[in-house]
């Protein structure tokens, strides 16, 4: 193991020299390009800190803990733990990921095991974009919200939640831009999901940019965010839309988008020739074996895990510091089923 010994001896200087450089106590102390050198020298020699030695000089344990409220089959997991423990390890702390269920008492439990392990914070995860309570933690114990809010308008705890609305704008976006402009909009009925609100609006916002004021968004919602579900409001929607089809639908889900492709396929209508679909979520088994290879909007969980984690961080080492909300952007996943809109009188042709 290498020690700051060890770095001193190579570079020549005092051990507290290094030390300053390696705490980033250096600034009016050491000048700036010999503390540069010695930090890239003790990356360069594979230098690691005393977790547990510096954790009980600043009466801290450098691990944090992010409790989920998912299921082990959540297309999410993944990327949530993945940004979190990359962003954890670059900060010094080791990252324990708790589970839990929706039982009573599943969440008490979880913070109860987090506090045992002394963490210096907690990560709150959602299993989808809602309104929670605020956790019965110590006043002592910092904590973020990842993919949920707190009640009222303004956070009283730091929130890292997705820019929906701007993902669904630039979805819709994009159908505009490729010459639809009888678009459809298959939502979800079910006021659990804030998403619902947040994904239409943005669907509104580009169709009143584009199109102008008096659009007449065409919009069906769903049931749920089931592929069943989905595959029955698409029905609806055409029959709704009667002699004038939409040419392009874009869907609260990827889900969604499957049941929305059925129902398309069960009219006989090609994908995407004669109708265009962009889904939202960018769940592998959902967009990657969709057929065409379904563009979607992504939930992007890898980068808002990893941020919350950022803010959990910052506020534990500035306890004071005020709570913010901050949207990460959705980006635009483009794949194969989005095509050119075919004028009305070649359509009618077909």
């Amino acid at each position: 193991m290498v020690r700051m010994r060890d770095i001193a001896d190579h570079l020549g200087i005092s051990v507290s020299t290094v030390s300053l450089a390696m705490n980033r106590k250096d600034q009016g102390r050491v000048n700036a390009p010999l503390a540069e050198r010695i930090r890239a020298t003790a990356q360069e020699m594979g230098y690691t800190p005393n977790l547990h030695a510096l954790g009980l000089k600043l009466n801290k344990s450098h691990a944090i803990a992010l409790i989920c409220r998912t299921s082990p089959d959540d297309p999410f997991l993944s990327a949530m733990t993945g940004g979190a423990q990359a962003a954890a390890t670059d900060a010094g702390y080791i990252l324990i990921t708790i589970p839990v269920s929706s039982a009573p008492g599943a969440e008490a439990e979880a913070i109860e095991t987090a506090l045992q392990r002394d963490v210096d914070g907690i990560v709150f995860a959602a299993d989808f974009y809602r309104r929670r309570s605020i956790p019965g933690v110590p006043d002592s114990t910092p904590f973020v919200f990842l993919d949920c809010v707190s009640t009222g308008a303004n956070p009283v705890v730091t929130e890292v939640i997705a820019d929906e609305v701007q993902g669904s704008f630039e979805a819709t976006a994009h159908l505009l831009a490729a010459g639809h402009t009888r678009i459809g909009y298959i939502g979800v009925d079910d006021d659990r999901y804030l998403a619902r609100h947040l994904r239409e609006r943005g669907f509104r916002a580009a169709l009143r940019e584009h199109l102008g004021s008096g659009a007449a968004p065409l919009i069906v919602n769903a049931a749920d965010p089931s592929i069943s579900a989905g595959e029955q409001a698409a029905h609806q929607l055409f029959e709704r839309a009667g002699s004038e089809p939409p040419t392009a639908l874009f869907c609260f889900s990827d889900r969604t988008a499957f049941g929305v492709a059925q129902a398309a396929r069960a009219r006989g209508l090609r994908l995407p020739e004669d109708l265009s679909i962009v889904g939202f979520d960018n769940v592998e088994y959902t967009s990657e074996f969709f057929s065409p290879r379904l563009t979607t909007v992504e939930l992007p969980h890898q980068r808002m895990s990893a941020e919350a984690v950022r803010q959990l961080v910052h506020r534990i080492e500035h306890p004071r510091s005020d709570p913010l909300r901050i949207t990460v952007p959705c980006p635009l996943i483009h794949r194969d089923s989005v095509r050119p809109a075919v004028p009305s009188s070649e359509r009618l042709e077909r």
